[in-house]
């Protein structure tokens, strides 16, 4: 009796098998418009598509109005044995891009991995509410997100060639560049998310921290001072910032949410 029910329990186990290999087997070649066609709850348009779910490209991809241009990804089967998807994915929407690792976990966590962003200040001038040109380089190591904020953040944040003006003028005040690293292993109450930021050459000479607390709070700390070749236009928007010490520096303070 013993040997039957083994003997049945190894032949479940094979038909068992043998079904999984399948069901991976099928939805390894199912074509991406297939998969992209079926998935609920959100409104998803592609054109251009080729290739399959675990490896596949779209010329273009409109998620809930939001569009992306050409997107590319490859999941990773077996991260889904642990009960997460991962995938490799690379798109770019008008003035940006982003490459990294995405994994999203049964728990609704979130991570990014290895990822670097590009995007032009130009195309999110409306949405950091300030006229600004120049460029955006984010390189993140890991980002992990839980309940709607971050848990780590090791990366940094580069704006180059920053440039903006004044209301009512418009002549260009040019900025410079400037670089801000988190290092932020763990992120709790009692450790927020802060970021060093210093310049990276250019007329203004700043070194200071950003700080980051939820829901959405955010508090800058730097201390400026223009060097000797700054604009006059620049040294006269400095005043109306904040007041001068008697090193010639200004100590500025902002905050607010975002």
């Amino acid at each position: 009796m013993l040997k039957k029910i083994t003997q049945l329990s190894q032949r479940s186990q094979l038909i068992i098998s043998g079904t999984v290999a399948v069901l991976i087997f099928i939805l390894v070649l199912a074509p991406a418009t297939l998969v992209l066609s079926a998935l609920p709850g959100l409104s998803i348009g592609a054109s251009g598509v080729s290739g399959s779910l675990w490896n596949g490209s779209a010329q273009r991809v409109s998620i809930d109005g939001f569009s992306l241009n050409a997107t590319r990804w490859t999941i990773k089967p077996l991260a889904l044995l642990g009960g997460a998807l991962e995938l490799r994915l690379l798109t770019s929407w008008p003035g940006g891009e982003f490459e990294g690792d995405l994994s999203a976990g049964i728990t609704g966590s979130l991570q990014v991995k290895n990822a670097s962003v590009f995007a032009s200040l130009s195309e999110l001038s409306a949405t950091i509410g300030m006229p600004a040109s120049g460029q955006l380089s984010l390189n993140i190591e890991s980002l992990v997100i839980n309940n709607n904020w971050p848990t780590q953040v090791v990366g940094s944040l580069n704006l180059l060639g920053l440039t903006t003006v004044q209301p009512g003028n418009s002549t260009p005040i040019i900025l410079g560049d400037y670089a801000a690293v988190f290092t932020n292993k763990v992120v709790n109450d009692e450790n927020p998310i802060i970021a060093a930021i210093t310049d990276n050459g250019g007329p203004l000479e700043l070194s200071g921290k950003i700080t980051l607390t939820p829901p959405n709070q955010y508090l800058l700390e730097t201390k400026i001072k223009p060097q000797a070749n700054a604009a006059e236009n620049l040294k006269q928007a400095l005043k109306f910032i904040a007041p001068t010490d008697n090193l010639g520096a200004h100590d500025f303070k902002l905050n607010g949410s975002f």
